[in-house]
């Protein structure tokens, strides 16, 4: 093993000051475990000269056929370490209009790899009561976007996954069809769908403010439970539908357009979980959620899942929304 993994860090730095750095051991032991290696496969795997190293072919597809069984065996003993803690199985992900973007792909990605025996479903919660399927363990995460009220009682707010503009869907043909961007304070002379209360029966939508930022109040038309439903209001001219601007990549109307709407900050989309109750493995990966980014890495264009100023949860004996200790 010594001389697997001399080879294969010299072969990853191509100098072997730098392989023995990273190994904490001499540049002789380098060369020697090397030399060692080329004498088992009886043949050169390094070209040394005194400016550079190189891999010749056979080292480079050795190198290559070692990456890979090294990988698997790496991510054998990390399944095997998460069996041990009882870190196997699945994480149940709701999900509102969608769950492609980049932010939770790399978040799902990360959770793999820190716990390879487990892996991520994803099921479609829209229409439905979303804060009872959390509840009641249909689902173990929620992925939307859920306005900018604390959340029920029982439940905590995680971290931004992604930010994006605002579109407005209008029908084929309306007046605000074809223009270059609609203003916010427009929806006051509009509508939006919404659902009726369960106590006073008037028609509510959570989703988005009640009022334009200049105090007009924005007039709710329409019972929707559905995107489909949402849809097919908005293509019979009964209200108009702001979104974010992913959304028309993954539902349409034929009857439907969508145009950029300004004036709203960036349209954010969160996770939600249970504040008790949840399993080790549900734990992980809201642990792997909140986890600090790396300075260094990417951003890839959103704030990622490390923009998150800690757990929000509403405390039952106050309406203030409190951190979770």
């Amino acid at each position: 093993m010594a001389e697997l993994r001399a080879f294969l860090v010299a072969a990853d730095e191509l100098h072997f000051g730098r392989a023995a750095e990273r190994l904490r051991v001499s540049p002789s032991r380098i060369s020697q475990l090397v030399r060692s290696m080329e004498t088992r496969v009886g043949a050169s795997l390094f070209e040394r000269t005194t400016r550079r190293v190189e891999l010749t072919p056979i080292g480079a597809q050795l190198y290559a056929d070692l990456t890979r069984v090294y990988d698997d065996l790496h991510a054998s003993m990390r399944r095997a370490k998460s069996a041990a803690r009882g870190l196997a199985g699945k994480v149940t992900v709701g999900y509102l209009t969608h769950c492609q973007d980049a932010g939770f792909t790399r978040l799902a990605a990360d959770f793999h790899g820190r716990f390879p025996a487990c892996e991520v479903g994803t099921i479609d919660v829209t229409g439905s009561d979303y804060h009872d399927v959390l509840r009641n363990g249909s689902v173990d995460v929620l992925l939307g976007r859920f306005g900018e009220e604390p959340p029920p009682s029982g439940l905590v707010r995680g971290p931004v996954i992604s930010r994006e503009d605002w579109v407005l869907g209008v029908a084929r043909g309306h007046p605000l069809d074809g223009r270059d961007v609609v203003s916010v304070e427009e929806l006051a002379d509009q509508a939006i769908f919404g659902v009726p209360d369960s106590f006073t029966g008037e028609l509510v939508n959570p989703l988005y403010p009640a009022r334009t930022p200049k105090g007009r109040p924005i007039p709710r038309r329409g019972i929707a439970r559905t995107f489909a439903e949402v849809l097919a209001l908005v293509a019979r001219r009964e209200s108009v539908f702001p979104a974010g601007a992913s959304f028309p990549a993954h539902y349409g109307h034929p009857a439907v357009v969508f145009v950029p709407l300004h004036g709203w900050p960036p349209a954010t989309r969160t996770l939600l979980w249970r504040s008790h109750g949840n399993t080790a493995l549900v734990t992980a990966f809201i642990d792997t959620a909140t986890a600090e980014r790396p300075p260094d890495l990417p951003r890839l264009g959103n704030p990622g899942y490390g923009d998150w100023p800690g757990p929000l949860a509403v405390d039952p004996r106050s309406p203030v929304t409190t951190p979770v200790k």
